[in-house]
């Protein structure tokens, strides 16, 4: 199974990032295709939430894996047959921090990967970059 995606480096501590990042009430000033993104729990493994897109789409996510300070994933069924994983890290690389996000796509449908993921992940970049500025800024 293939993963598509991107990772940008940042001059701001990892903690600073991840601080950002499990930050979802403010997730609409910096990442491109969200306008909201209810969390219902805590930013936490097994919590569920709901993500407003710019476009009008509302996906329901769940969060798992949750490490505090390293990474997540973030799950969701927006194609029947399919389940989109995002996984998200933050790594401590010097005086610097490596920040990255992929995309994986499963299920009974999974082999529509090849042709989705590509364009889930074109965004990655100026999402991650945007996520690496306002840590930067904070």
């Amino acid at each position: 199974m293939a993963e598509y995606g991107t990772s940008v480096v940042s001059t701001a501590p990892a903690d600073r990032v991840w601080a950002v990042w499990s930050d979802t009430s403010k997730w609409g000033e910096w990442n491109p295709n969200v306008d909201t993104m209810e969390l219902h729990g805590l930013f936490a493994t097994g919590s569920t939430a709901i993500m407003h897109t710019k476009a009008g789409q509302h996906h329901k996510m769940r969060l798992l894996d949750v490490q505090p300070g390293r990474g997540f994933v973030l799950e969701t069924n927006v194609i029947p047959g399919t389940t989109f994983r995002f996984n998200c890290r933050v790594e401590p690389v010097g005086a610097e921090t490596k920040i990255s996000q992929t995309v994986e796509v499963k299920g009974p449908l999974g082999f529509l990967g090849g042709m989705l993921g590509p364009g889930v992940a074109k965004d990655f970049g100026a999402l991650l970059s945007n996520l690496a500025k306002r840590a930067e800024t904070r």
